[in-house]
């Protein structure tokens, strides 16, 4: 027994010594994995970064510091899903003030203000007397349409950093749009002595933005033409303030306007990073014909490059060439083998399905859109990117079936059921809104509302499989003064055939929330079952037919006859 439990211990110590050197071998490969990724990263090559960090991250999904920079290197290429990634960082280090703050950074840099604002929302007061935190707040603020709010952040961000110019110039920008005349001038005054006096180009260039635009919201053109000029000078100009320059050209109908047009066309025939500026500012600015026009003359390289494939292809889509956008991107690849994360073939299928779909090819478009359908369904933020797009073509059906597959796949996007549940409310889908309605009462037993909608469904559909009798007691006895929670209740009383308590139930509302349309009519019902006929009439006739599943509209209906 001695020699037994002897080498039992011996195994044990071998084990554990093997289970400590796989650990750290784990620990260095992660280690390894991140220097060799910032390494990659900081000569500029991200394909070989972005795998690194792939290793990484099979390794230990969690590791904060891969997140966090997988999120920097999709910044860096200007791909939203950058934004999933530093909400994945929140989520495994939830009180971290620089990742709230980064996450509010990237939604405004993606124009996502709701995001911007609950990362914001979910830094600790404790963190809030920080400079960084308000001049983020207030432009977060100021992008969202709230000036007063972003003036309030960005002044105490100058209080707490006095000898930081940002804050200024922001604060600047705020009163630059005030309906008072001295709070305009002071701010012009501001902005130009940030032209002159600062050292920082960047902040010089954006006070020469701001006041561009404010002379020709007020027609001051000799203003305009003086800073855009400056602006748009060749040693030290971004493509973006050249045609910013050539927008104030045309507007101002200056004979500069075609000679510089044509050069900066020139000028973007050549660099690929260019060409989509310029074919967005040509279709706001001119047609979305001359846009497309200069896209199939470009050189034969460019011509051919995805981004431009693309662009030309949005354009034709726009024009409503429906046999040229199927004949160009017919034999199109979309995907990028160097940057994976950048593959579009989900998009080019969709846009073939829209084709077809418009000469009248159901069929073919159907195939078409199964295949886009599966292409993006590995990506979240392709889903994401192909929601968007149908919904800007009004394609309900396709999008309810997108918001399918997010909600299954990704509970984590809270926003995906509510949006489905919407649609499939707005559709009258009550047997496929029940079905959504289950899920989300399971993943959230605490949501009264999302309880209350269920128990609402399954009785107009005669689900008892689903207890929804007790599920609307459930939400009555926790939420009685709610109106909707407290109709829920009175109808499953009704149903119950307890016609005298379920009007005593409705009778403790308030009569604004009895003429409610949601309400009304089942105030009507319960009138007409405790006999007070010439009342309950007045009260089915409430609502509308818009604002009803077609269950409730037969149920309705069917209680005004007889009376």
């Amino acid at each position: 027994m001695r020699k037994i439990i002897i080498v039992l211990s011996c195994c044990l110590g071998l084990l554990l010594v093997g289970y400590t050197s796989y650990r750290g071998y784990q620990i260095w490969k992660q280690n390894h994995g991140l220097a060799m990724a910032q390494g990659y990263f900081a000569k500029g090559d991200m394909r070989s970064s972005l795998l690194s960090l792939q290793q990484v991250l099979r390794i230990n999904p969690r590791n904060i510091e891969a997140c966090r920079m997988m999120a920097g290197v999709m910044e860096a290429a200007h791909i939203s899903e950058a934004l999933l990634w530093r909400q994945r960082v929140l989520q495994l280090n939830p009180k971290s003030f620089e990742d709230h703050l980064a996450l509010a950074q990237a939604a405004i840099v993606f124009q996502n203000y709701p995001l911007a604002t609950n990362a914001l929302a979910g830094v600790a007061d404790a963190d809030k007397n920080n400079a960084a935190y308000h001049n983020i707040a207030g432009t977060a603020a100021l992008e969202g349409g709230k000036p007063d709010e972003a003036e309030a952040h960005f002044s105490e961000c100058i209080r707490l950093d006095p000898s930081n110019p940002i804050p200024q110039v922001n604060l600047a920008v705020v009163r630059l749009h005030r309906t008072n005349d001295l709070d305009i001038a002071e701010a012009r005054i501001a902005l130009q002595r940030v032209i002159t006096d600062s050292t920082n180009s960047t902040l010089r260039s954006q006070a020469r933005r701001e006041l561009i635009e404010d002379a020709m919201r007020f027609n001051d053109f000799p203003t305009a033409l003086t800073q855009s000029k400056e602006l748009a000078q060749p040693t030290n100009s971004v493509f973006p303030d050249k045609l910013l320059r050539l927008y104030v050209l045309l507007k101002t109908q200056s004979a500069e306007f075609k000679p510089t047009l044509a050069s900066y066309q020139h000028e973007a025939a050549t660099d690929p990073d260019k060409i989509p500026d310029l074919t967005k500012w040509q279709v706001a600015n001119l047609s979305t014909t001359e846009a497309l026009g200069w896209l199939q003359n470009l050189p034969m390289q460019n011509r051919t490059n995805r981004i431009t494939e693309m662009l030309a292809a949005e354009c034709q889509l726009q024009l409503k060439k429906w046999g040229d956008l199927q004949t160009s991107i017919q034999h199109q690849n979309w995907s990028d083998p160097l940057y994976p994360w950048k593959d579009c073939e989900f998009m080019r299928h969709a846009f073939i399905a829209r084709a077809l779909r418009e000469q009248n090819l159901p069929g073919a478009s159907t195939a078409e859109w199964v295949v886009a359908l599966k292409a993006a369904s590995g990506q979240k933020v392709d889903l994401i990117s192909l929601l968007e797009k149908v919904a800007a073509w009004d394609w309900n059906t396709e999008g309810e079936q997108i918001l399918w597959i997010v909600v299954n796949r990704y509970p984590e996007e809270k926003w995906a059921a509510p949006l489905l549940a919407q649609t499939l409310s707005n559709r009258r889908r009550t047997r496929s809104l029940m079905e959504l309605l289950s899920i989300m009462a399971k993943r959230n037993p605490d949501d009264l509302g999302v309880k209350n909608n269920l128990a609402m469904t399954a009785m107009l559909l005669g689900a008892q499989e689903l207890k929804p009798y007790d599920l609307a007691l459930q939400v009555y006895q926790k939420a009685a003064t709610n109106a909707a929670d407290a109709s829920t209740y009175a109808f499953s009383l009704y149903l119950q055939k307890k016609y005298t308590e379920a009007l005593r139930v409705m009778q403790e509302l308030a009569p604004k929330d009895l003429n409610d349309p949601a309400i009304a009519g089942y105030y009507g019902l319960i009138l007409k079952a405790n006999g007070n006929k010439k009342e309950a009439k007045a009260y089915l006739n409430i609502p509308s037919q818009s604002q009803l599943l077609t269950e409730e509209q037969a149920l309705f209906e069917q209680a005004k006859t007889g009376l």
